[in-house]
């Protein structure tokens, strides 16, 4: 039996485990009861075997022995050996707990020193670094073969607590360490860096830096190259922060990019410098800040202002570095006024927060300065207004800049028609009037256009004979078109002979140029002395009018003629309305013409003639007022050639075609004389006897009678009391004479009382009947009020009817213009470019309606893909930025750039838009976000978030979703750049 037993503890002794564990597993089950100690030892020996076999049962019985053996001599080696078996499974606060138990008088020396390290080596890993100290340190400086190991973690230990020299003491006598020897370079390297011994790092690491071995030269090479930045070695430091960046390109934090974008900054590589310094400014913090205000001083040195600004703005909103913080934000307001851009106003908000937060500064002299300059080129009229009327000490240049701002805000608001809000900023600006005598020459002028656009004309001649006598007026062109808008405001005030001699003066001044006004002059003067019945001085100028042969000339022959047959030279008239209709063959007075060369003709008793022009009028104008006149006339002078059947014919025509016309009663008459030569008075009766009121004259005059009392109530402004007495008076004569009239009556009535529908029932009703006095009027109102009520099929409609009718120019123009926005509405692009040029080709286009009908083309021509034909458009309208549409069509032209990929034009309008400025601020702060996606779009991420804050900062509205999506691009811009430097850093 003892054979066995030292049987098994010779296999035990040669490492024959798996043999030794059986042996001992044969002893133990041929053990009676009673040898204690042998089984003790056995049971011991059989355990160790399982541990050092690494069997699943090796816990399980080193464990049992513990705990069926606790006072056996071989129990501090059982607790060694649980403890070596739970730290080599990195079961380390198990093994710290079986470790402790061992009592080292029971352990051999090696064993002794092992059992120490593995203690220390637990307690380290547990974070026990005190624990970890006291057993290393008993260890480190023995020579066994734990204590390199021991000195390794011992030295972690003190570098982890901050104790650099002993760490560093350790990690030194480590360098020729087989197994250390890789490790201890990076440790002794980091640790002359915090110690702050830059040399040593400069003179100890940068072999480690190069060394392509080493796992962690990437790493000491970033420390290398902060050392020699902190000795001001920039050409070095850059050299090694590079190899780190080529080492480390996915692992770059935003201060490794920042010390490469510094360190290019320091070595006046400012290009570099700007690629690496834009990435950083994802978070606000101090690095952000610093980044932005150096980045701002390369785009100076590479003369990029605009960059240069913005950065500046960025560098300014952070509050870390309050020194950087007041530079960057005179910089950025100096750099902003410079560069003449200021779409939200921003060089004075800059320069008014400069001087509220630092008012000690050094350079509060200068900013003031520049406050006062930045208002006198600020472009952003409406705000400057605003701010220079809240500076309580105003010197001469603040009221000098106060005069420009509001004169030039009142042209704004003349440009977006707001003319009562234009004479109080033209008014504001003539209180400075003593500081620049042209501005406020100019502010009269334009003074007096407003009130005349209010048709306050008086108000207007006023301003108008002050301007002319202002210094300062002379020399603009507005000088000479005052006198001519003089002779326009005394003739709207029927001051005839002051037009006249306004006009005169006017034309004098040019010289009679053969120009449009000059030739509108003549006219004018013409019809002065027309309307004063002096004849012959009128034909004079309206010949002057003509022979000019320019604007008007048409009218001016027609009223030639028609004057000259009114001094009985009916010759001459006809001579005159001939050549009108020679020459202008297409003119809107060719119907006028003809009928009163008819007309000179009858009066010469030229039968023939006078028959064959009124029956030009007949069969080449079927619509115009003339027709039934034409017709009358035909019957008349049929009558006096004794054709009586051809007469009577005519004559019916009239009476039953236009019944209710003052043209029927006298082809009535005409009727009832032809039957009463006749002798045949009975077919008259029978035929006036189905005509009903018309033919009766008492009835006729009861009609009369009861109209004219409805019509004085009307002309007294109660239209309550005025629809019940037309509706009387249609009641007793629906028929009557005048019905029409009566009817129109009511329906401006009821559209004064906000009764559209009813309006409209009249209104209709009036254009259902025969042409009459009242049926353009009607229908331009009728397609007004459909317009109004965006029921644009039906207002179409209409307006394109009384295209087709009207003879009145201004009442052509009306349908064109109400067609076109129709058209427009409807997305009708397809007739939009006719209509436009119908529109664009009448004289005298007032330029807001130029503006409207281009802008509509222009949006229409860009609906339908038509992007060339946009543009031209686009680009026409564009050139008033004060107006809506102006400022709109800036936006469209850089969004269509945009669309194209054109992204250096997008960028060129922007500016372009930014530089010129606009009251229109929406459009403008549409454009920024424009550019912003247009910088994102060529990857130019810093420039983009550099121009939605720009817009943040300086737009005040707060309700029209500007603000809301300038936030969204940019809280997207950043989102994507960190998740960018995220899937670098994974």
């Amino acid at each position: 039996m003892n054979m066995t037993y030292e049987k098994g503890l010779d296999l035990y002794q040669k490492e024959m485990y798996a043999d030794a564990q059986k042996t001992f597993e044969q002893y133990i089950a041929s053990l009676p009861k009673g040898y204690y100690q042998q089984r003790v030892s056995a049971e011991f020996y059989r355990a160790m075997c399982a541990i050092f076999l690494n069997n699943d049962d090796a816990e399980y019985l080193i464990g049992q022995f513990i705990q069926n053996y606790p006072e056996s001599q071989l129990i501090d080696q059982a607790y060694f050996a649980m403890g070596k078996m739970q730290y080599q499974q990195k079961k380390y606060s198990q093994a710290v707990y079986w470790l402790s138990k061992v009592d080292m008088n029971g352990l051999e020396k090696d064993t002794r020193y092992e059992w120490q390290f593995m203690l220390g080596y637990c307690y380290f890993m547990t974070n026990d670094y005190e624990s970890a100290n006291r057993w290393l340190f008993q260890v480190k400086d023995i020579d066994n073969k734990f204590a390199a190991p021991a000195t390794y973690y011992y030295s972690h230990i003190a570098y982890i607590q901050k104790k650099y020299a002993t760490a560093l003491k350790g990690f030194e006598k480590l360098q020729n360490d087989e197994l250390f020897a890789p490790l201890v370079p990076y440790y002794i390297t980091h640790i002359y860096y915090l110690q702050g011994e830059y040399k040593k790092v400069t003179s100890y690491s940068p072999p480690l830096a190069r060394d392509n071995k080493n796992k962690r030269a990437p790493e000491i090479a970033k420390i290398v190259g902060d050392a020699f930045f902190k000795l001001k070695q920039y050409d070095s430091s850059l050299t090694y922060l590079r190899i780190y960046e080529e080492k480390n390109k996915q692992q770059l934090s935003r201060e490794d990019i920042y010390l490469l974008g510094f360190a290019y900054y320091k070595n006046t590589k400012y290009s570099e410098a700007a690629k690496y310094l834009e990435r950083i400014a994802t978070v606000d913090d101090s690095l952000s800040q610093n980044a932005n205000y150096h980045l701002a001083d390369c785009y100076l040195k590479l003369n990029d202002k605009n960059k240069a600004r913005q950065a500046f703005g960025l560098a300014s909103k952070l509050d870390f570095d309050k020194i950087i913080k007041e530079d960057a934000l005179f910089n950025f307001a100096k750099l902003t006024y410079e560069q003449l851009y200021a779409p939200f106003n921003e060089a004075i908000d800059a320069f008014k927060a400069y001087i509220k937060e630092y008012p000690n500064s050094p350079r509060i002299d200068e900013a003031y300065n520049y406050l006062t300059l930045a208002y006198l080129s600020s472009r952003n009229y409406k705000e400057a207004v605003e701010s220079l009327e809240k500076i309580t000490k105003k010197d001469a240049t603040i009221n000098t800049a106060l005069q420009r701002s509001a004169y030039f805000r009142g042209l704004e608001l003349f440009q977006n028609l707001n003319y009562t809000d234009a004479i109080l900023m033209f008014t504001k600006s003539l209180e400075y009037a003593g500081y620049n005598q042209q501005i406020a020459a100019q502010a009269l002028f334009w003074r007096a256009e407003s009130h005349y656009r209010l048709s306050n004309y008086e108000n207007a001649a006023n301003d108008l004979e002050r301007f002319i006598v202002t210094p300062g007026s002379f020399g603009p062109e507005e000088y000479l078109i005052a006198h001519y808008n003089l002779g326009y405001a005394y003739f709207k005030m029927k001051q005839y002979d002051t037009a006249i001699t306004w006009f005169r003066k006017y034309n004098s001044l040019l010289n009679d140029s053969r120009v449009n006004t000059v030739a509108d002059a003549y006219n004018r003067i013409g019809d002065c002395f027309f309307i004063q019945r002096r004849y012959w001085a009128a034909i004079d100028y309206y010949e002057k009018a003509a022979n000019l042969d320019v604007l008007d000339a048409d009218y001016a022959l027609f009223q030639r003629g028609f004057s000259l047959g009114l001094v009985s030279r009916p010759e001459k008239k006809i001579e005159t309305l001939k050549g009108l209709l020679g020459k202008y063959p297409t003119s809107s007075y060719t119907d006028d013409a003809i009928f009163e060369i008819a007309e000179a003709y009858n009066i010469l008793e030229n039968t023939s003639q006078a028959i064959d022009f009124y029956k030009r009028v007949e069969s080449e104008f079927p619509n115009s007022s003339y027709y039934p006149k034409a017709l009358v006339q035909i019957g008349l002078l049929y009558y006096n050639s004794s054709d009586l059947e051809n007469s009577l014919a005519y004559y019916k025509r009239v009476v039953e075609n236009f019944p209710n016309s003052a043209e029927a009663k006298n082809a009535l008459i005409g009727i009832r004389n032809i039957y009463i030569d006749k002798g045949d008075a009975a077919t008259y009766f029978s035929y006036a006897s189905k005509l009903g009121s018309i033919a009766n004259i008492s009835a006729t005059e009861k009609d009369s009678l009861s109209y004219m009392a409805a019509e004085k109530v009307y002309l007294t402004g109660n239209c309550e009391k005025s629809i019940l007495a037309f509706e009387d008076y249609l009641s007793e004569n629906p028929q009557g004479n005048f019905a029409v009239n009566a009817m129109y009556y009511i329906a401006d009535c009821n559209i004064r009382n906000n009764n559209v529908d009813k309006a409209v029932e009249y209104f209709e009703n009036i254009i259902n009947r025969p042409r009459n006095s009242f049926t353009e009027q009607s229908l331009l109102r009728i397609s007004n009020i459909y317009l109004n009520q965006k029921q644009y099929e039906k207002a179409y409609t209409y307006f394109d009817n009384l295209e087709s009718i009207a003879e009145v120019k201004s009442m052509l123009l009306d349908a064109r213009l109400g067609k076109l926005r129709c058209a427009f509405e409807l997305q009708r692009d397809d007739q939009m470019p006719v209509i436009a040029a119908s529109i664009l080709s009448t004289e005298k286009l007032s330029p807001e309606l130029e503006r409207e009908t281009r802008f509509k083309l222009a949006k229409a021509n860009y609906r339908s893909k038509k992007y060339d034909d946009a543009l031209i458009e686009f680009s026409k309208v564009a050139q008033n930025l004060k107006t809506p549409e102006g400022a709109e069509s800036k936006y469209m032209k850089a969004h269509i750039y945009f669309e194209r990929g054109e992204f250096n034009r997008t960028e060129n309008e922007v500016f372009s838009f930014a530089e010129n400025n606009t009251p229109h601020q929406y459009w403008l702060a549409k454009s920024f976000i424009l550019l912003a996606d247009s910088y994102a779009a060529q990857n130019d991420f810093f420039q983009a978030k550099a121009t939605l804050q720009s817009v943040l900062d300086g737009y005040s509205n707060t309700t029209d979703g500007i603000i809301d999506e300038a936030t969204a691009k940019l809280n997207q811009l950043v989102k994507s750049e960190k998740e960018r430097q995220s899937v670098k850093q994974d």
